[in-house]
């Protein structure tokens, strides 16, 4: 009897702790894996600099959302879905002069580890350093999704710029 009764227990502790998770991922169009963000460089021009913000895509209903713009370190640039070696990715390509001006203006240290938060209407939440809100349209609406976490690679190297873009 003891063990009938600890077993239905466990098996509707199970059923109701896995609904609950379901349904918290069941309301978005997409579900996301591990974001980075990368520092490269052209060795042959060493103006050539960029900083990327992969973010892997698990799955995603293009009939019920469009990725956008994301939001990160203070500035904000559209996103791209392009196929890569690890599969599906939304690419945040910062241009290059983002980087000088900001080692211009002494700001270096802030693009690199400050928080570069938003303040204003534009986000419905501040971010850190390692934080970015993804924006997507659903049901005609743009809605906010706030990445935690965002991994820093380290500086990658490429011999010509023909080499990164074929990356």
């Amino acid at each position: 009897m003891k063990r009938l009764i600890c077993g239905l227990i466990a098996v509707v502790f199970i059923l109701f702790g896995c609904a609950s998770k379901k349904e918290s991922k069941a309301g978005l169009p997409f579900q996301l894996g591990q974001v980075y963000a990368q520092r490269w460089i052209v060795e042959e021009n060493l103006e050539e600099v960029g900083y990327d913000v992969i973010i892997p895509i698990r799955s995603l209903d293009t009939k019920r959302a469009t990725l956008q713009k994301l939001y990160h370190r203070g500035q904000v640039v559209d996103v791209k879905i392009k196929l890569q070696k690890i599969g599906a990715v939304a690419v945040a390509e910062y241009p290059m002069n983002i980087l000088k001006e900001a080692a211009a203006t002494g700001n270096d240290g802030s693009w690199n580890t400050g928080p570069g938060v938003f303040n204003g209407p534009s986000l419905p939440f501040e971010l850190t350093g390692t934080q970015a809100a993804l924006t997507y349209l659903e049901g005609g609406k743009i809605k906010y999704f706030k990445i935690e976490y965002i991994r820093q690679n380290p500086i990658m190297s490429y011999p010509s710029l023909p080499f990164r873009n074929f990356e």
